[in-house]
């Protein structure tokens, strides 16, 4: 005969089950919440009309993996010890990450500091390098004029940081989240906004980057300045026509994508008209047909300011409207340039040093161009400019 079912045990194994079910549960948000992967860190860009804000989030295991951190080998980074070398982070920050705006130059903006976690005191034991309690973060600020049409991140982190690195990202626009994942596969993202903003504003913007261009190329105020410092009132005219109509061509052919040549052929190749203009200065007076010499020069200036455009990207609608609008800005910025020199130039040259500072110039312009020819054609990166 079997023995009775026992009732007594029931409610206490019960009880038992319960109690680690409730245990389960009040430890599950703690662990959830100090859960990390060593191989990830965290993006999160905002953008609002006026500013984005990218911050850049990371454990210190893998932020000693871009610079050591622990100077005095005791196992332990303090807050005193990254600030140290906050410079160098930031450095490589903006230099492995791109963010790029349509219509702008790439670039991170502002570091405005780092985040030290609030928990972990002034110094972070080895042990816990890892730990998702002991993240810090890095803050950009980047300044921006109107909200844009679309904003792409680009990570190029995953050599220094290893293949097995992914960087959780989240954009935040208008209230809403949207997650990505980066990795050495998919290093890039483009987030689109659907913003249009009005035809106007886009001219206005393209207009003034011509200008700006012109006003800070220093190849192309090299060559205008050759070309002026021997140029009377009546070649003038057609020399900067010449110039202006064949930078004009060659400019609306790059940028529509019809012609297209390799960017360090075109810079070097800049450089040199600027070189073979200063000794023509040195070795002849007579330039009867210079506007046409300028003419073909011209075009090789025009591929020149197309990378501008090949950098910053032309808009798919208004496209033909914002290259006028851009081509226009350098046009008038060259003019200004053109009237603010010629007094000057006319009052060096013309004077009874004249000839002796036509000399001068047109010497120093030429072994300029021939540095910028050396620096470009060997991409030696001695001159930035």
């Amino acid at each position: 005969m079997p023995p009775p079912r026992s009732h007594v045990g029931m409610p206490s194994v019960l009880r038992d089950i319960l109690s680690v079910l409730l245990l389960l549960l009040a430890v599950a948000p703690q662990q959830q919440l100090s859960a990390h992967n060593p191989d990830t860190s965290y993006a999160r860009l905002e953008i609002t009309p006026k500013r984005l804000e990218l911050k850049l989030t990371y454990d210190l295991y893998t932020l000693c993996k871009i610079i050591p951190l622990d100077d005095n080998a005791d196992r332990r980074i303090t807050r005193e010890e990254l600030e140290g070398h906050l410079p160098q982070i930031q450095k490589y920050l903006a230099s492995a990450i791109k963010l790029e705006v349509a219509g702008l130059a790439p670039g991170l903006g502002r570091a405005v500091g780092f985040i030290w976690p609030k928990d972990a005191g002034e110094g972070v034991a080895e042990k816990d390098f890892h730990s998702a309690a002991c993240l810090v973060a890095f803050r950009f600020e980047r300044e921006i004029d109107d909200l844009p049409e679309d904003v792409t991140l680009t990570f190029r982190v995953f050599p220094q940081l290893g293949d097995r690195h992914s960087v959780l990202g989240k954009f935040v626009y208008l209230g809403k989240e949207s997650e990505v994942t980066f990795n050495q596969f998919e290093p890039d993202y483009l987030f689109e906004t659907g913003y249009e903003p009005p035809l106007i504003k886009r001219l206005l913007k393209f207009f003034k980057l011509g200008a700006e261009h012109i006003f800070f190329g220093f190849d192309h105020l090299c060559f205008l300045l050759a070309l002026l410092v021997v140029a009377n009132a009546r070649d003038l005219l057609k020399i900067i026509t010449s110039f202006t109509v064949a930078h004009s061509i060659t400019l609306g052919l790059a940028a529509l994508d019809i012609v297209r040549l390799p960017g360090r052929l075109v810079e070097s190749a800049v450089a040199l008209t600027i070189v073979y203009v200063a000794i023509e200065n040195l070795c002849t007076r007579a330039r009867p047909h210079r506007w046409a010499l300028t003419f073909g020069f011209g075009l090789i200036h025009g591929f020149a300011f197309a990378s501008v455009l090949e950098v910053l990207g032309l808009p798919s609608t208004g496209l033909l409207r914002c290259l006028l609008a851009f081509n226009l800005g350098v046009e008038v910025g060259q003019l200004l340039i053109v009237l603010t020199l010629l007094p000057v130039v006319r009052f060096v040259c013309r004077g009874r040093y004249g000839p002796l500072a036509v000399r001068g110039i047109s010497l120093a312009l030429a072994l300029i161009g021939t540095a910028w020819f050396l620096d470009r054609a060997f991409a030696l990166g001695w001159i930035p400019l």
